[in-house]
């Protein structure tokens, strides 16, 4: 059947009503974390153990100071575990007027807090406090007095240089990442210690970028006893890292095929930029026609000359991103057309290295002012540590995310490759994926950006030679997601939609060396373009050849459909995606997400529409507090005309995606916009929010919303991402008029500190994708051209789109 253009909704003429956000659905109101007699035995001992380090801890760190440094201000930190959730708008300002802290981060989604004392003498209600729940409990003293808030308290400690130095002499490189702590009610002593800090760097000649507004500092080769004094003496420190990358590559085959053998057809065409962040791209291979010929990108050495190993890397990453999966698993047969063009962007030379996010950052930004249509990239170079399970967002995540809000732009980022899966199995064993360290690499938790894990398709015909359960399965080599909130949030609060990798494709896989032995086998990797003339082709698997894959994608939406902002491609691509054909046991289910994503992209799907599937695009704004009400009408031979069946006539896969503002310091609300959708019977704004029992909504008893921010006091993370699919009747139909509503809310959280709230915005950008199609024995060929008919949309593009090309 032919394909046709999607749809857009014209938003101003199909929307209905705006009402107003109000919660009648969601999670029992007797869920409090609080309301738990304490044990104060076992929290005297705890406390006890808790002092007594604290008071250790703070004459090691008093005698640590060099008196010759001079610094005007000393600041100690105090970390606290809560029991439960710290409720920021009910606590915030009471710990800060009662106890002298200032909270300035909160991790472990908002169960640990991290508080500057800003105050010593009402900091002595704490620790009077503290001594007086330990007598309580360990001598029955029913009558010393303490302050209530700290029976919420689990464990508390003194930020030490332990907790700051997170490197050591053998990872420190040539370049460590200092994560400053922002003071916000204390904004003198934060500015007095981060000049005396600049001035201390400048005396001693050590070379640094500092960004006072993202509250990092980047250190150039500084020794480790330099950090140990940094740490112990500037008491503006939250953490110091290392930055050792490296691009996202299990191994080499060194398999050549034969030389290049063709050039791009279509090199003279205008195509959507795609910018390439690897090791450049080699201007001796065929892509030389489709890159720009811009050396000015670069922070390692000439991005037009890729010298990575034998093979380079950003070139085959490039070729994938430019030439796609028709190509590739095509072998370079026939004549050879581009999806795009191609922008180097040289971050390292060889495969691994210390990089500058700063630097990273500010080639991003200088990108996108010199050529504002670019707006895909690809990202494959990686953090080679994985992140711990539930651990909260990097610095550089937070950079990227504020890039890609602030541009308009989507980065496609390669989950990462975890090089110990092949020594650790000998077999395929989706157990092996509960393992943390299969957990994915920085910045692959990037919410705001597209996140890619590998599928074992190695894009080629035939038998498939992997050792997953089949193509469409997640690489053993692929990571997952890190995010567990099972163990953090009962089963009523966690938020379904809150997973890494967004979608998986196709990045070739292992294969069996022998029956008990998997190794690099040829047969089930991908063939990809090589940066040595000499070779031509090799062999490669890893998620850095599934990211480029699903950047290609994007370029072909950017192509038929210019105008689509990037978290509508984003939108499409997920819609596309299918979990159809990756079978779980249900021992497994869990990991289902956590691996897969929204499942294997499908590129047909994505792009096209047809004359049996429609995909109508809603590009749309909305304010904190509102809920729009579009209706969605459905053509009339789905109730009148016979179709074979009366159940499942059509089936509706719908995604809501959009970008946020991120705020550091705060992980439970780092995205802290609540967004979302359904799609309800033929009721008013109000009904919808009616309790059920009194008025039911719902389509389907399991179709609510997408997610829930009900719960104000302890609320789950918040996510931007958010998809729905579910079945329809012809009774449906019928009892609605023909008539669906689809909803959308936005709220802006209440569990945001004081300083990040106030110049916060409260109307925000969304895009949701809507796809309907006919699920019936026999096709009518008569949904499309309806639902067109019937409700305000337009065709996109429709003029310019090629309709008969490869996908």
């Amino acid at each position: 059947m032919p394909n046709k253009n999607h749809l857009r909704i014209i938003a101003d003429r199909q929307l209905e009503e705006s009402g107003q956000v109000k919660f009648n659905y969601g999670f029992e109101e007797n869920e409090d974390e609080a309301n738990i007699e304490p044990n104060y035995i076992f929290m005297a001992r705890a406390f006890r153990d808790d002092l007594k380090s604290y008071r250790s801890d703070i004459e090691v760190k008093v005698a640590a100071k060099d008196e010759t440094i001079d610094v005007p201000f000393d600041v100690d930190y105090l970390e606290v575990d809560f029991m439960g959730q710290f409720h920021l708008e009910k606590y915030y300002s009471i710990w800060y007027n009662t106890f002298g802290l200032e909270g300035v981060s909160f991790t472990n989604f908002n169960r640990t807090a991290l508080f500057s004392i800003a105050d010593r003498d009402k900091f002595q209600v704490f620790i009077s406090s503290i001594e007086g729940l330990i007598n309580r409990g360990l001598d029955d003293n029913t009558e010393v007095g303490f302050n209530k808030n700290v029976l919420f308290v689990k464990n508390f400690k003194l930020l030490t240089l332990s907790d700051v130095l997170q490197v050591s002499a053998a990872n420190i490189g040539n370049v460590v990442v200092l994560k400053t702590i922002e003071l916000p009610a204390s904004p003198v002593i934060e500015k007095g210690i981060l000049d005396a800090l600049e001035s201390y760097l400048t005396v001693h000649q050590i070379s640094y970028e500092i960004n006072r507004e993202t509250h990092r500092l980047e250190l150039y080769d500084a020794t480790l006893d330099e950090l140990i004094t940094i740490a112990q003496n500037f008491d503006v420190i939250e953490s110091i890292t290392s930055s050792l990358s490296g691009v996202v590559r299990p191994g080499v085959y060194n398999v050549p095929s034969r030389d290049f053998g063709f050039e791009i057809a279509n090199a003279d065409e205008e195509l959507p930029l795609i910018g390439i962040l690897d090791t450049g791209i080699s201007m001796q291979t065929p892509l030389a026609s489709i890159t720009l010929r811009d050396d000015t990108f670069t922070l390692d050495g000439n991005p037009l000359i890729d010298d990575c190993g034998n093979d380079g890397h950003g070139t085959m990453v490039a070729a994938l991103a430019a030439l796609g999966r028709h190509n590739h698993s095509n072998n370079f047969e026939g004549e050879i057309t581009a999806d795009a063009k191609l922008l180097s962007i040289k971050l390292i030379g060889s495969g691994d290295g210390y990089l500058s996010e700063k630097k990273v950052i500010e080639l991003l930004y200088k990108a996108k002012e010199k050529y504002p249509e670019l707006g895909v990239f690809v990202l494959t170079i990686c953090y080679k540590t994985h992140k711990k399970t539930n651990e909260t967002f990097s610095n550089y995540t937070y950079e990227l995310d504020k890039f890609a809000h602030e541009t308009d732009s989507l980065i496609f980022i390669s989950i990462g490759n975890n090089s110990q899966a092949m020594n650790e199995n000998v077999d395929y064993d989706l157990n092996y994926f509960n393992n943390e360290h299969t957990n994915l690499n920085t910045p692959a938790d990037s919410m705001n950006n597209m996140t890619v894990g590998a599928a074992a398709d190695g894009l080629y015909g035939g038998v498939f030679n992997g050792i997953a359960s089949g193509k469409e399965f997640p690489a053993i080599y692929s990571r997952t997601g890190h995010i567990d909130l099972a163990a953090i949030y009962s089963a009523k609060k966690r938020n379904k939609n809150l997973f890494k990798p967004d979608v998986i494709e196709g990045g070739g896989d292992y294969g069996f060396y022998n029956p008990t032995t998997i190794d690099f086998m040829d047969n089930a990797a991908i063939s990809v373009l090589s940066s040595n003339p000499a070779l031509g082709y090799t062999k490669e698997v890893g998620t850095s050849l599934a990211a480029p894959l699903t950047a290609n994608l994007a370029a072909k939406l950017k192509t038929i459909y210019p105008d689509l902002k990037s978290q509508t491609l984003k939108a499409l691509i997920i819609n596309g995606a299918s979990l159809k054909s990756i079978a779980y046991p249900d021992v497994n289910k869990s990991l289902l997400n956590r691996t897969s994503g929204y499942g294997l992209i499908d590129a047909n799907r994505t792009i096209f529409s047809d004359e049996n599937s429609a995909t109508m695009i809603l590009e749309d704004s909305i304010q904190s507090g509102e809920q729009k009400i579009y209706p969605i009408n459905f053509p009339d031979y789905l109730i009148s005309t016979s179709l074979g069946k009366t159940n499942r006539v059509l089936k509706i896969t719908a995604t809501l995606c959009f970008s946020f503002l991120p705020l550091q310091h705060n992980q439970l609300t780092y995205c802290p916009v609540h967004m979302a959708f359904s799609i309800f019977k033929n009721h008013s704004s109000d009904d919808i929010n009616r309790v059920q029992r009194v008025l039911n909504s719902k389509l389907r008893t399991t179709l609510s919303w997408s997610q829930s921010a009900r719960d104000k006091s302890t609320p789950a993370p918040y996510s931007n991402v958010q998809k729905i699919e579910f079945n329809v009747d012809v009774a449906q139909l019928r009892s609605e008029g023909k008539t669906f509503k689809l909803a959308v809310q936005a709220l802006l959280s209440n569990q945001i500190m004081a300083s990040q709230i106030e110049n916060y915005p409260t109307e925000f950008n969304f895009s949701l994708v809507l796809n309907i199609e006919e699920t019936v024995r026999t096709n009518t060929g008569r949904l499309y051209d309806e639902l067109r008919a019937i409700n305000n949309v337009e065709v996109i593009n429709v003029v310019e789109a090629d309709l008969e090309g490869e996908v």
